[in-house]
């Protein structure tokens, strides 16, 4: 296998493709459970395609923009299903691959010309069964591997100007995809700081591209006089609001040690066995701060599960590469890439199927979707659920603007305040939920506050927490 990819023809892609097919599609047919999160952009994509509503005003979440406007065409195109997630998710690999893998032939950070580096990225992208679907992460780390392109030609002395802004606004891209990654237009900075001789007016032409792509997106939010409930929900909860941890940082630290085994093995071969020019060596300390700042993203994000680590591929994949291509035996280099694979893969698996009882050390249970208990009650209904359990949204669609419990209670636990009472008045009379769920006693002061909207409601006689709109 490894033979076959050390070849310098771009149809070794299609190779990496038919690979990338032959490890997901059984996948597919056996069933990847749907976690919390997926649920979560499936519901904003429906309510956004469904109707003329305007991101945070209209569902509050703290999703980036670029995103959600993938999820809402996504459901205006092929409705409310996780399909076509699984399609772009297997396509955005393959193109990602061909970039990286393009970024390292064009920059020279190997000894020779190959597609290994594109191969192993495709491993990689393999590690957990929520890389599959199709992520905020995942649609960032395209314009995050467009700028790295540009960071390392500057760094072989290409200095045009356009060079520069391009790169702020790749980088400012792929911040409106996934707000965390704006680490990496810190590290770009520094990077440029550090390995070149940049001008201050060049490094201003990078901060300009990336004010650009946030400026146009901050002025379309004003346009729809939606900006301050944007920065108040996608900025300001950076520090309002709680972490959400799916696994805790012990749980992560298991999960993730097949993974960083190889990638710290890597290192330490690279860096003992290999003979590089400056340029590489400056690529290879690149890319431990590419690693650095996906580990400052994660420590951003207000969720935490594995789809996070796809932050880390690309570092990954580049000294796992290296490794293997200083191999100087053909038959060991076969049999190490041939281990690697086996070993990520066997990863995803054990910790996906519960293999060994592994359940006993991480467990998925926080994230994974479950049947609610009201199912009966909620099928094919408009919900509002006061709370964190999104598990009862699986067979029904979002009621109100309230989807994020931790923004959302913002308002609702502080109904004394008059613009509050007003504004959740209007939210409820213009779509009023079927069913609600109520597990933080948040409805007993609402409907007191607002008589005319408890007129509508009756109470569950056997379920206390929840209240259904009259027929």
């Amino acid at each position: 296998m490894l033979t076959f990819f050390k070849t310098n023809d771009p149809y070794r892609l299609v190779g990496v493709f038919l690979l990338l097919l032959v490890i997901r599609v059984p996948m597919f047919i056996s069933g990847v459970p749907m976690i919390l999160p997926e649920l979560k952009w499936l519901l904003i994509g429906e309510r956004l395609g469904s109707g003329d509503y305007i991101m945070y005003q209209d569902v509050w979440d703290y999703t980036a923009p670029l995103a959600v406007l993938v999820y809402k065409w996504f459901f205006i195109i092929f409705g409310k299903t996780r399909v076509p997630y699984f399609i772009l998710s297997v396509l955005l690999v393959v193109v990602q691959a061909g970039v990286f893998n393009n970024v390292m032939l064009r920059n020279k950070a190997y000894n020779g010309s190959t597609y290994v580096p594109a191969l192993l990225y495709m491993v990689f992208m393999n590690s957990y069964f929520d890389f599959l679907t199709l992520s905020p992460v995942l649609l960032s780390m395209t314009f995050v591997l467009l700028a790295m392109n540009n960071l390392f030609k500057r760094m072989d002395n290409q200095t045009k100007d356009e060079l520069f802004i391009f790169t702020g606004v790749f980088l400012g891209i792929a911040a409106l995809f996934y707000l965390p990654s704006v680490w990496y237009f810190v590290v770009t900075i520094l990077s440029l700081v550090l390995y070149t001789g940049s001008i201050l007016r060049r490094m201003m032409l990078l901060v300009y591209g990336f004010v650009i792509v946030a400026g146009l997106a901050s002025l379309y939010f004003y346009w729809y006089d939606d900006y301050l409930i944007f920065q108040h929900h996608v900025v300001n909860s950076l520090w309002t609001i709680d972490t959400f941890k799916y696994l805790n940082w012990t749980e992560l630290t298991i999960i993730t040690t097949v993974p960083l085994l190889i990638f710290f093995t890597s290192v330490y071969k690279v860096r003992k066995l290999g003979k590089y020019i400056n340029f590489q060596e400056k690529i290879q300390q690149v890319m431990l701060m590419f690693f650095l700042s996906g580990f400052l993203a994660m420590m951003m994000a207000r969720e935490i599960s594995t789809y996070q680590l796809i932050l880390f591929v690309p570092t990954v994949a580049f000294f796992v590469a290296h490794y293997v291509l200083i191999i100087k035996n053909w038959i060991v280099a076969e049999l190490s890439v041939g281990i690697i694979v086996i070993l990520v893969l066997y990863n995803h698996l054990a910790f996906s199927n519960k293999w060994f009882h592994v359940d006993r050390f991480v467990s998925y249970e926080s994230m994974m979707i479950e049947e609610s208990e009201y199912s009966r009650l909620l099928t094919g209904k408009k919900v509002l659920v006061l709370g964190d359990d999104l598990h009862h949204y699986k067979s029904a669609s979002l009621a109100t603007p309230y989807l994020n419990w931790p923004l959302s209670q913002l308002q609702l636990k502080a109904l004394n305040y008059y613009d509050n009472s007003a504004e959740v008045f209007v939210k409820f009379n213009e779509d009023l939920p079927e069913v609600i769920i109520d597990q933080e006693q948040t409805m007993p002061e609402l409907l007191r506050i607002m008589p005319t909207i408890a007129s509508q409601y009756i109470h569950h006689e056997g379920y206390p927490e929840i209240y259904l709109l009259k027929e």
